[in-house]
């Protein structure tokens, strides 16, 4: 088993991040492993002494659990627990058998059982980590909330052919991927090769740095994972959706998923919902002065669910 506290890629992609949001050596998470099905999967811990609540993050296709610790960090500061999962495929996570997106939904499911019994539960999720985070709530009624930064529907053509490499690869996949992937469901693809990866964050160098990321940006990707990402089961609809408020953070300079995607699904919610920019922040949304408003939109969010209810008098 492999761990980040030996690896070196992730703590050269700190140096992007403004200094009070990088991870010191004694605010380092705990990492353990858990067994889940056939995979082994690796978890950040970020633990703080007595913890008011606590958070799940969960990364896109270009990310991994480690690389959500820029606001996995402050939450922790201010006394939440905050557990970051390598999704399958992802990270340090070990897998062995076969995986389809409906998985990485049934994998934090598991995770959340684990630690149902610790207090209110909330949910962050960056990039497809978003739709990912709405299918865990819509299966789980303990979820007190959801933190996104996307809410990208896959069914919807449109979302594809914006986010794909290039539309016309996103037309002809809708046609091929599908029989492919049932000839041959695990060749793998860099990732980078069907979506537009190079859209993951504004600074060139940080791109090329996750790009070379073999546990992140530059992982392969079976088939069927792949043809599955795109056509997912969305259990419950977002106009009969009303588990638990929904916080859309949508990042001003994202180059990769417009607003008008997210609104798609958005907008229909029948839950309490709430729009908020981050300013001057790309789809990696690292970049002041839209980092502090995250953590700030987060930190508010969170205490206005768990502040109590006013007495009547």
């Amino acid at each position: 088993m492999e761990y980040y506290r030996d690896q070196l890629q992730w703590q050269l992609i700190q140096k992007y991040l403004p200094e009070n949001y990088r991870l010191k050596q004694d605010e380092q998470p705990r990492e353990s492993f858990y067994a889940w099905r056939d995979c082994y999967i690796h978890l950040d811990n970020y633990q703080p002494p007595q913890p008011k609540a606590s958070g799940v993050m969960l990364h896109g296709v270009g990310g991994n659990g480690r690389l959500l610790s820029f606001m996995a960090l402050p939450l922790m500061r201010n006394g939440y627990r905050v557990l970051c999962p390598d999704l399958p495929l992802y990270g340090n996570s070990i897998v062995k058998g076969r995986i389809v997106y409906q998985d990485w939904v049934d994998c934090t499911l598991d995770l959340i059982k684990r630690y149902e019994d610790n207090g209110p539960l909330f949910l962050l999720g960056l990039s497809a980590g978003g739709m990912l985070a709405y299918q865990v709530a819509a299966a789980c009624k303990t979820v007190k909330g959801l933190m996104l930064t996307c809410l990208l529907d896959q069914r919807i053509p449109l979302v594809g052919e914006r986010t794909a490499i290039h539309p016309a690869a996103a037309k002809a996949g809708r046609v091929l991927l599908n029989p492919a992937a049932r000839l041959f469901p695990q060749v793998k693809l860099p990732m980078k090769w069907l979506v537009n990866m190079n859209a993951i964050a504004n600074n060139p160098a940080l791109v090329k740095s996750l790009l070379y990321d073999k546990r992140a940006s530059g992982a392969r990707v079976p088939l069927e994972f792949v043809a599955s990402l795109l056509t997912p089961t969305i259990p419950v609809e977002p106009q009969d959706f009303f588990n638990c408020p929904v916080l859309l953070m949508h990042p001003r300079q994202d180059r990769w998923t417009a607003l008008e995607l997210s609104r798609l699904f958005f907008d229909a919610l029948a839950c309490p919902r709430e729009l908020l920019f981050l300013e001057n922040a790309g789809h990696f949304p690292i970049e002041e002065p839209g980092i502090r408003q995250m953590e700030e939109f987060c930190l508010n969010f969170i205490a206005g669910i768990l502040k109590p209810p006013t007495a009547l008098t």
